[in-house]
């Protein structure tokens, strides 16, 4: 069983980035809560097949787009 903070030191990134995946993504696992525990853990093999199976799509890269691109006409 894995938190979110031991799921996004695994993966190398944040662990507001997993919290935000958890929430939004209805194929993540969902949370397992012991009993007298508020500390919502994941089961580490549902986590580790999410992630083998999650299609990722990068954002657009901003940076590189000239000014005025994006179809703002320019005055």
């Amino acid at each position: 069983m894995l938190t979110i903070p031991q799921i996004a030191a695994e993966r190398g990134v944040s662990r507001q980035l997993i919290h935000r995946i958890a929430q939004s993504d209805p194929g993540f696992p969902p949370p397992v809560l012991a009993p007298g525990s508020t500390r919502a853990k994941y089961p580490a093999d549902k986590v580790e097949e999410f992630f083998a199976n999650r299609v990722v799509r990068p954002g657009r890269r901003t940076d590189l787009e000239e000014k005025g691109a994006g179809g703002e006409a320019d005055e």
